[in-house]
């Protein structure tokens, strides 16, 4: 009964997947490795209470800024999701952008050890570009496939390698988990990408219009949002120091955008890569599109059908 629905950022996933929550009846799971730290909702696109009062929506919310979250650890609690929407017969939309998380579910996990706290706080004290020339040189095949600009991946990969002398990408080929979603039929959203350009600023510029400066004031209230886990997600920073005047408005929106432009052709990127996928067209800037809502519904009738 569940159905994958992924997506670059600001493409529309949200909004299509609440109108065919409603019309069907679903609750929504997030694929988003930001959404669930409580208190970033502006800048993550997080559903608004309004949203959640519509749709019952799942892994949001889960932990503070300051706690790790590992992908192992959203996989169980994705599971606990999963068991709890079978048992009551709930179709359920998995909808986000976060492709690892996705290849989790699917592909499950790697058996290789956890990070060792030494290892990892050294590994912190390099440079990204440093990282991300080092672990090109270890494990050329892992990077090929890798945001080399998420530090916590890149760590990872550098960690399990110091570790155990093997390339994670190694331990991901031949030793894993199953996931337990692999047969999930899984659909993505594909604008124009130049259109998806444009609409990446104005999206930037409406959640400085909601109250984002004052979403990240809140949280740089905290002791512990300093270098936080939370903290890395994009734009934070850059309305961080915005906040403490070391950048102008328009310069603090200029960085993010171009931050968000390229993460969102990392991410099609990414999806495109996924076997059996399934693709949706899409204008954002249109209203939601027919076609791609009978899609989604019929595909979860398929779903209610078989089980």
């Amino acid at each position: 009964m569940p159905i994958f629905l992924l997506g670059p950022t600001a493409v529309g996933k949200s909004r299509l997947a609440m109108a065919v929550a409603q019309q069907v009846g679903a609750e929504i799971a997030s694929v988003d490795a930001f959404q669930i730290y409580r208190g970033l909702d502006i800048g993550t696109g997080k559903p608004t209470r309004e949203e959640q009062g519509k749709v019952r929506h799942h892994l949001i919310d889960l932990v503070d800024p300051a706690d790790e979250f590992s992908s192992a650890r959203y996989a169980k609690e994705a599971e606990r999701v999963g068991l709890d929407l079978a048992q009551r017969k709930v179709s359920s939309l998995w909808v986000g952008g976060t492709g690892l998380y996705h290849r989790v579910l699917t592909r499950g996990l790697s058996k290789a050890p956890a990070t060792d706290a030494v290892v990892g706080q050294r590994l912190e004290q390099k440079g990204t570009g440093e990282l991300a020339e080092e672990v090109m040189r270890v494990d050329p095949r892992w990077a090929q496939g890798a945001d080399l600009k998420n530090r916590r991946r890149v760590i990872r990969a550098l960690a399990v390698w110091e570790q155990t002398g093997r390339r994670l990408s190694d331990w991901q080929e031949k030793e894993t988990t199953k996931g337990g979603m692999a047969e999930v039929e899984c659909w993505y959203l594909v604008p124009s990408i130049e259109i998806l350009m444009g609409v990446i600023r104005k999206r930037v510029e409406g959640m400085f219009r909601d109250g984002w400066v004052e979403e990240v004031k809140g949280l740089m209230g905290r002791p512990s949002w300093e270098g936080c886990p939370g903290s890395r997600a994009i734009g934070y920073r850059e309305v961080g120091e915005l906040v403490k005047g070391k950048l102008g408005r328009s310069e603090a929106c200029d960085k993010i955008v171009a931050a968000t432009r390229g993460y969102a052709k990392r991410q099609l990127t990414w999806f495109q890569g996924i076997p059996n996928i399934q693709s949706i067209e899409i204008d954002p800037r249109e209203p939601l599109p027919r076609a791609g809502v009978e899609k989604l519904v019929r595909a979860l009738e398929r779903g209610a059908i078989s089980t």
